[in-house]
């Protein structure tokens, strides 16, 4: 827990010295002059959500396993388990599409655990609140539940935090985004077969590629 404790202070002292501000939620859509700040209500709403919104993200946490010790004759499971402390971390991906004008949006995911890869669908509850302001720039607080499974374990999650969209290239339109972001989360894996096989993390969840070029200050990626 400290350990975490010890990420969330780095990562957002970083990003509160960062050399450089980047083109991030202030620009409007369309704004033909891309250093200029505009007000950030131009993105925000249902009004102005995006078609697509995508998102990649690395997710470190820290929890409970359970597993079985062994096998005995014939295949049989033996009765006892062994509970331990453990770390987990996954890389994964995201996009969702909006529903009506009412903030909820839906969309696949799918995350690497080291060799293990999973996929499943998830619900994403924007505007929660409406405005958050973190790492120096009005954004939204977001709900995301996730359920899903690999080839032997199903899997799901709760995460809350912040997100804002990010400029990787050209200027911001209704067609597609991609949003950047922090959030706390909580996760669950099972084993399909043995209920006894199971897993459970609280962590973070942070958006890696612009959180990178944010912290190192790299003017010219924005």
């Amino acid at each position: 827990m400290r350990t975490l404790l010890l990420i969330v202070l780095v990562v957002g002292f970083g990003a509160r010295v960062a050399a450089a501000r980047p083109v991030c939620c202030q620009v409007a859509y369309g704004d033909p002059e891309p250093d200029s700040e505009a007000s950030p209500t131009t993105w925000r709403g249902p009004e102005n959500a995006a078609r697509f919104e995508w998102s990649t993200w690395f997710r470190l946490g820290w929890g409970v396993i359970s597993e079985r010790p062994g096998f005995i004759a014939r295949g049989t499971i033996t009765p006892t388990t062994d509970q331990n402390t453990t770390w987990e971390t996954g890389l994964g991906a995201e996009v969702s599409v909006p529903i009506g004008g009412t903030g909820l949006r839906i969309g696949p995911w799918m995350e690497l655990r080291g060799l293990d890869a999973f996929v499943g669908g998830e619900v994403v509850i924007t505007r929660s609140p409406a405005s958050f302001d973190l790492f120096q720039y009005d954004g939204e607080g977001v709900w995301i539940a996730r359920a899903g499974g690999g080839e032997q374990h199903a899997t799901a999650s709760l995460s809350w935090g912040y997100r804002c969209p990010w400029k990787l290239w050209g200027p911001y339109h209704h067609g597609s985004r991609y949003e950047i972001g922090a959030r706390l989360v909580v996760n669950a894996t099972r084993a399909y077969r043995d209920p006894a096989d199971w897993s459970a993390t609280f962590g973070v969840e942070f958006e890696p590629v612009g959180a990178l070029r944010y912290l190192l200050g790299i003017r010219s990626w924005y």
